[in-house]
């Protein structure tokens, strides 16, 4: 080979592998870094499916920062982040103002969760109708205080929703933190904690079962007009087919408009190893797989796949 054509060579090689992109600059589905803000009543789950996810896709690194409902939105909707990991599906007004700007919003409900009442001592009830929790709500003069952690969480937006109106009742109280809902339901016998049920589903999580340690769990009863089960705590069978009265979606919404990496993450989170994270964690997952059982001469049964 003559020098001048293995200098040319060498030059077109060099050329090539100059256009060759590498891993830290391109952007897919598992590949590229993405901003992403979730509800920080999720963070638990969905730091969860982090880890796995950018363990799986070691080129893939998604930035989740946690924050109440109403501030979440705030930032959201600022355009300053386009993927969020929500409590609740957009409302048709949130939904028409992505639109206006040239974007329409995709969402994913991957999850379901609900809404949860706690006590606290030893109360006279631990059961209720829908109806009679539906009227505490309603009458300041019940003789009942609901408390819930952080007038912004979507705790407070369901309430709000379900009640029709915009402020809270005057017997709702916002506290700090879990902390404090947990301390103020022990020094006061007619107070009734709501928490999201992802709060301490999961048996694995140590503030869970502290918390889950310390309260009683209450019983919801159906609405009159509906099919009766007696009364029901939000356990993960409860919520198929909406047993449980207050059941909620959790939703990953996107509006970049690409199959970039926050699409990645969330055909993860759908997806079956993610979805095994969402049942491990006492949630309902939207998807369900295959599950192989092998049932033996003894009373053993061993899950195969």
């Amino acid at each position: 080979m003559s020098n001048h054509l293995y200098h040319i060579t060498i030059l077109s090689l060099l050329a090539l592998l100059a256009c060759v992109k590498k891993p830290e600059n391109m952007t897919g589905p598992t590949i590229g870094k993405l901003d992403i803000l979730a509800d920080q009543s999720l963070k638990y789950i969905i730091e969860q499916e982090e880890e796995i996810f950018e363990r799986t896709y070691k080129y893939a690194d998604v930035n989740i920062r946690y924050m109440p409902e109403y501030e979440l939105f705030k930032t959201f909707m600022s355009d300053s982040f386009k993927t969020a990991i929500i409590s609740r599906a957009l409302t048709n007004e949130e939904r028409q103002f992505f639109i206006t700007r040239g974007v329409t919003p995709r969402e994913f409900p991957f999850a379901t969760s609900a809404l949860a009442f706690i006590t606290s001592g030893q109360p006279k009830d631990t059961a209720y109708t829908y109806e009679q929790m539906m009227a505490f709500w309603n009458n300041p003069e019940s003789g009942k205080i609901f408390v819930i952690e952080n007038a912004k969480s979507g705790i407070a937006y369901e309430v709000m929703r379900l009640l029709g109106t915009n402020a809270l009742p005057s017997h709702f109280y916002a506290l700090n933190d879990k902390k404090e809902v947990i301390e103020y339901l022990a020094e006061h016998e007619n107070s009734i904690g709501i928490v999201d049920w992802s709060d301490i589903s999961d048996s694995d999580n140590p503030d869970a079962k502290n918390i889950l340690s310390g309260v009683n769990l209450l019983g919801i009863s159906r609405p009159v007009d509906s099919i009766q089960n007696g009364f029901i705590k939000p356990y993960q069978y409860n919520l198929q087919d909406r047993q449980y009265p207050l059941t909620r979606d959790l939703y990953f919404i996107s509006t970049t408009g690409m199959s970039d990496v926050g699409m990645g993450f969330a055909t993860f989170i759908a997806a079956e190893i993610g979805q095994k994270i969402i049942l491990k964690a006492g949630l309902l997952p939207k998807y369900q797989f295959e599950r192989i059982i092998e049932i033996g001469e003894t009373k053993d049964v061993k899950v195969i796949k």
